[in-house]
């Protein structure tokens, strides 16, 4: 027995080696796959929100629109020129949409009043979706989505939707706007990193609406009918799905994340699903390649240490041994051996060689220099030209050319040789080596492609670990103002502006250290003190335990951006001619006004007020003249006000004033008084020309002529039409029996 473990016990504990060599192996290569996994649910889920920002961003600046539409809807109706004045504001805001194709306005019975586009007047679209589903729900708080559908160009469109009410609550048509899917192609898109992902949008009942990369048998496509990523997501009613199994639509096996986008301050009737996906087998192509590598590896580790064993029990076999093994060790690595022979001018060479450049031994000539035809002519000559330098001077050389092989593929070698004499002073034999370096080449210009990537018009900043500066690029020193040499070494908090609180920086801390990426609004500082928004990206760079090495921040400055923003919200609250509240505005501060008398409580006022003889003005002098009267009698109210009273335009010539924290009514007929005395003193225009006017002025006080906004303002009303009934050119406070 003990003579037997001795002959063989190396055997055995180096079996027990390779088998946990082997199981943890096999242990990594299934966690590996498990972090690769993971890794890119999280970045697909990190791109699909990127996705669902941007739309929420389109979709609330297209609702904003939709509203102010609606909220100057009547004045356009009942002002003369107030069709043009329509036309003009669509057309404005659609040069501000790329994102919308047109704005429309229905009337209750489903036909065109109001286009950007002028093809569109007059046309009867009431068997359409988005007009039938908002007629049939008459709802004025939804956002309707309609399904997608195909337009006379072949594109698949949706269009959002709002119900108009008139005054007395009834369904009197819908406005809406149709979404233009080549801007969202164009941001789907932008996110792709590789060839193999496939991202669509879909409406929330199955239907494909936009597709990156572009598929035209996927477009309009119905995947609520089977068993679908979509229809597994919608059923699970969560938020973000993941999924890895076989595609219903493509039938490979694909990793999908979905998320559905409804964002509650939209009211939206229906979602949108954003669908994001990779080719499984390409996602892992490294890791198999990797298992592949380790598995060679771990073959080539058995077969060497049982030629070792086999060398400690058969010495005599040890020169045969070691040029196996050196075989083996070329073969794995992927080296070839060649000699070449001066005296009978031919090649010899191992098995490697032939299969590096494709070819069969089996069918070699007798010099074996077939490998001739594999090579561009200049590239055979560059080699016979350095074979005949190192026989001229003795030297070896190492050389980089390229072949063809017989299988077309193009590959790059790197040939390294050495003369050989054999002990005799005369050289009788060129020895080397062929490696293929074709991948070695590729990733080399992949860095170049890299460094060149870095130089692009967005600012780009990298730090170490610890966020000391490493470099940054020439867009980041046009940016912010400062030379690469004065930022190095330094963090980033020498761009921090001053009006962030550090819990907003905590917040971005936390987020980079839970999914390695952060990115939204920044406001930061140039080296001239000047403070200026941007929009930040941050993503952390790990090395292969996991650890954070650097951090790469992208910068843009977004100013114009905001600025265009901004202008939108101001559409949607002011009138553009006066730059007073509008409708809207003026229902939200009357409701807060009679929020606020009811806590206190309080009296408020509220005056409409109508010009009286503005249209003779607009008569004889033009809309220019009444443009300008209205705007002067906007500053006149505005002037006869305390900052925290509100003067707004309803349309046209009418006006509406409200005065909260009244003593009594008095006090709203000295206030009437004061703006009848003013409207009276006449107004000077650009051309020299004074105008003269008067005003009828209704006037109804809380709580003693309404309770809420709806009496208040029926009873300001009806004050203002006994004023003009009763001659004009006074003021009226409401009475009972007007």
């Amino acid at each position: 027995m003990s003579r037997l473990l001795n002959r063989w016990g190396h055997w055995l504990l180096v079996g027990v080696g390779l088998a946990a060599l082997g199981a943890a192996l096999l242990f990594n290569g299934q966690r590996e796959h498990a972090r690769i996994e993971a890794a890119e649910r999280e970045r697909l889920a990190m791109q699909s929100k990127l996705i669902e920002d941007n739309l929420v961003r389109q979709l609330t600046a297209i609702n904003l629109s939709l509203e102010s539409i609606m909220a100057e809807l009547p004045s356009w109706q009942t002002r003369p020129g107030g069709h043009g004045e329509a036309v003009r504001h669509l057309k404005a805001l659609d040069a501000a949409m790329p994102s919308v194709r047109s704005f429309l306005v229905l009337d209750a019975q489903g036909r065109v009043t109001l286009s950007d586009l002028a093809e569109l007047m007059g046309r009867d679209l009431s068997r359409r979706e988005y007009f039938q589903i908002p007629a049939q729900s008459r709802n004025a708080r939804t956002l309707f989505v309609s399904a997608p559908f195909q337009t006379v160009l072949g594109n698949f469109v949706i269009t959002l939707s709002r119900v108009i009410l008139d005054p007395r609550g009834q369904f009197a048509g819908v406005v809406a706007a149709s979404v233009d899917p080549v801007d969202i192609q164009i941001l789907l898109s932008s996110v792709r990193y590789t060839d193999d992902m496939r991202l669509r949008l879909l409406h929330g009942d199955g239907k494909v609406f936009v597709v990156a990369p572009a598929q035209a048998d996927a477009l309009g496509r119905d995947l609520s009918a089977s068993d679908s990523f979509f229809l597994r997501h919608r059923n699970s009613a969560a938020a973000l799905s993941y999924f890895n199994a076989v595609s219903v639509s493509s039938g490979d096996e694909r990793l999908a994340v979905l998320r559905t986008l409804a964002p509650p301050e939209l009211a939206m009737d229906k979602p949108l699903v954003i669908a994001i996906s990779r080719n499984a087998e390409a996602l892992f192509a490294q890791w198999r390649r990797d298992i592949r590598s380790q598995a060679l590896g771990f073959g080539l580790l058995v077969l060497l240490l049982v030629a070792g064993l086999i060398l400690l029990r058969r010495q005599s076999t040890q020169q045969r041994l070691n040029s196996q093994r050196l075989k083996l060790a070329t073969a794995a690595a992927g080296v070839g051996i060649w000699e070449f022979n001066f005296t009978s001018r031919s090649y010899h060479w191992d098995d490697a060689m032939y299969a590096l450049f494709g070819l069969d031994a089996k069918n070699a000539n007798a010099r074996n220099d077939d490998w001739h035809r594999l090579m561009l002519p200049q590239e055979l000559e560059r080699i016979k030209d350095a074979t005949r330098a190192v026989l001229k001077n003795g030297q070896s050389f190492d050389l980089t050319f390229q072949i063809l092989r017989p299988d077309g593929e193009r590959r790059f070698m790197r040939n390294r040789a050495a003369l050989h004499d054999e002990g005799t002073g005369h050289y009788t034999r060129l020895i080397g080596t062929s490696v293929d370096v074709t991948e070695r080449m590729r990733r080399e210009d992949e860095l170049r492609i890299a460094a060149t990537a870095f130089e692009c018009q967005e600012a780009i900043l990298v730090t170490d670990a610890k966020q000391r500066i490493l470099r940054v690029n020439r867009a980041f020193t046009e940016l912010h103002g400062y030379s690469a040499q004065e930022v190095l070494g330094r963090t980033p908090r020498l761009l921090q502006s001053g009006r962030h609180e550090p819990a907003f920086y905590q917040a971005m801390r936390a987020e980079l250290e839970r999914v390695g990426a952060w990115q939204g609004e920044v406001w930061n500082r140039r080296k001239s003190g000047e403070i200026f928004p941007e929009w930040l990206s941050i993503t952390a760079v790990r090395n292969d335990e996991g650890l954070v090495t650097h951090y790469v921040a992208t910068q843009t400055d977004i100013t114009q951006r905001l600025a265009a923003e901004e202008e939108i919200k101001h559409l949607a609250f002011y009138d553009p001619l006066t730059r007073l509240p509008n409708r809207r505005l003026l229902h939200d501060r009357l409701h807060q006004a009679v929020v606020q008398a009811r806590r206190q409580p309080q009296q408020l006022a509220l005056m409409f007020i109508d010009l009286d003889r503005f249209k003779p003005v607009n008569d004889e002098f033009g809309h220019q003249a009444g443009d300008e009267l209205l705007q002067a009698v906007a500053l006149s109210l505005q002037a006869c006000v305390r900052e925290s009273d509100t003067v707004a335009r309803l349309g046209g010539d009418e006006f509406v004033v409200l005065i909260p924290g009244i003593g009594s009514a008095q006090d709203a007929v000295g206030v009437a008084q004061k703006i009848h005395a003013a409207l009276k003193r006449g107004f000077t225009i650009s051309d020299g020309r004074t105008l003269f006017i008067s005003s009828s002025t209704g006037i109804a006080i809380y709580p003693e002529h309404g309770q809420d906004e709806a009496e208040l303002t029926a009873h300001a009303d009806a004050a203002m039409y006994r004023a003009k009934t009763s001659g004009r050119d006074r003021f009226v406070l409401y009475q009972s029996n007007d």
